[in-house]
């Protein structure tokens, strides 16, 4: 078994790599929708024999029927990371809702401020029926592939908002769902700032706030903050250490809660880690169901933070982008055992070198 990463061990390369990877906009090799001039919505659109509806409702009025679809294949894509789970979703939450991230459902926390279009495509080649929740730029935030155990029914009530049916549910199915939505309504109505000004002082926030700053405009204002918070314990450490962290954790079957953030739509997992692999910069991390594929080659920062939890004061990982935006979080988040708690802490101040 692998030893925990050495606080102590100064890995050059890794500073040197992140140093020497442009941002957005200054690497003429980018790849980034903007630069592409075009998103993903208007490139579906316009692909030859495309079949699908976009649908009427918007993301705000169909991702609160997810749960209906049953068993799907739900995947985020955030930049250099991306998850995908299988699984039934639980109600989406909104800004400011809790926490919920478990072995047995897909959880997304929204913010519709930053998301746009819903769009359900037809089966094609190697393809099933597909919804997607796209961001305000026509990226994609979130896709439900169909399989054989989803619910067809629910799919095609769904299909209807696109002409402005309405999707049908069994009575009660949706208490949940229909709570969740009218929080997300009265969040779209009163849009407030996120509350990112903390994110230099990770004692005085809660791991609610963390992911809602993280989901309020990316993570950008708060990455801006992290390096003034060397005295409450954030630190900035290599990826290649961020990489010995994550394959000692899963050496230990360790629990853990990992977040992919795309624009408006954060993806959540809990559940032991079971497996890690890296090779050349790429990682993929396997937790049940679940895997999270992260390109550390395109990943510029890595930060340990820390916010309040259920245990207290928790650290956190956070992995960001070229862009400045947050991609990943690795964490605890629930009512975890005290042993798992205090392991994770020791490596969270392994990692931050205290």
């Amino acid at each position: 078994m692998s030893a925990a990463p050495d606080p102590h061990h100064h890995d050059d390369a890794s500073e040197d790599d992140a140093a020497h990877r442009p941002r957005c906009g200054r690497d003429r090799n980018c790849w980034c929708p903007a630069d592409r001039g075009a998103n993903d919505l208007d490139t579906l659109l316009a692909s030859p024999g495309f079949a699908g509806t976009v649908l009427d409702a918007g993301v705000d009025g169909v991702a609160p029927h997810l749960p209906l679809l049953d068993q799907v294949v739900g995947v985020t894509v955030a930049g250099p990371v991306i998850m995908n789970d299988v699984g039934a979703h639980h109600a989406p939450v909104g800004l400011g809702g809790p926490i919920r991230c478990d072995a047995s459902r897909i959880t997304l926390r929204l913010n519709p401020a930053r998301l746009g279009a819903a769009l359900v495509t037809d089966p094609a080649a190697h393809v099933p029926p597909t919804l997607r929740l796209f961001d305000a730029d026509g990226n994609t935030a979130h896709a439900t592939y169909l399989t054989e155990d989803s619910d067809r029914l629910a799919f095609e009530a769904i299909a209807m908002m696109g002409s402005g049916g309405e999707a049908v549910a069994p009575a009660g199915a949706l208490d949940d769902v229909l709570a969740a939505e009218a929080e997300r309504r009265r969040d779209a109505d009163h849009p407030t700032a996120p509350p990112v000004a903390e994110a230099a002082t990770p004692d005085g926030i809660d791991q609610i706030e963390q992911f809602d700053s993280i989901l309020g405009d990316g993570g950008a204002y708060r990455l801006s903050m992290l390096p003034a918070g060397a005295d409450v314990g954030m630190a900035r450490v290599p990826s290649r250490r961020v990489i010995a962290a994550l394959e000692h954790a899963a050496l230990l079957g360790m629990p853990m809660t990992l977040a992919t953030s795309a624009p408006g739509c954060v993806q959540m997992r809990h559940d032991h880690l079971d497996g890690a692999r890296e090779h050349r910069g790429s990682m993929v991390l396997a937790s049940g169901t679940c895997r999270t594929m992260i390109n550390f080659n395109l990943v510029t920062e890595c930060w340990i933070t820390w916010a309040q939890g259920a245990w207290g004061r928790t650290g956190s990982i956070e992995v960001y982008d070229r862009h400045g935006r947050c991609s990943l979080v690795a964490t605890q988040t629930g009512s975890v055992s005290p042993e798992t708690f205090s392991a994770w802490e020791h490596l969270m101040t392994d990692l931050a070198g205290h």
